[in-house]
């Protein structure tokens, strides 16, 4: 395995829809993972315009770096509406939800960590 990996358009990485039972429109596209021997993954989103990824809470820690589009966040009862040049770290275990409010795409950076336990559990 090679000691780097480059990726040219990360807007031409595979797009795989967010598969947690109540997300719509959630699109991922992985960008680096634990199959490139890193300890965390970095991923791509892209909320279409009304779709979410519903309230659920997981035992992995999760940061947000939203490139583009607005939206709203839920995490731990509290209302985050996000815009781009945004940074949100969500501590493992942490309810959170977001949803795209606009009529153009949302697009994210999210980063989380590998844990022994990597199910999510929905809350919603």
């Amino acid at each position: 395995m090679p000691s780097y990996k480059v990726i040219s358009d990360i807007t031409k990485v595979r797009e795989e829809p967010l598969s947690i039972k109540g997300a719509v429109g959630v699109y991922t596209q992985w960008l680096v993972s634990k199959d490139d021997g890193s300890k965390y993954a970095v991923r791509r989103q892209v909320v279409k315009p009304g779709g979410k990824a519903p309230l659920h809470r997981h035992a992995y820690a999760e940061t947000f770096i939203v490139l583009r589009g607005v939206g709203r966040m839920t995490v731990d009862n509290e209302i985050i509406d996000v815009k781009p040049g945004m940074c949100i770290f969500v501590k493992p275990n942490t309810p959170h939800s977001i949803t795209n409010t606009s009529n153009e795409d949302l697009e994210l950076i999210t980063i989380i960590s590998y844990e022994e336990d990597m199910s999510i559990n929905v809350l919603e």
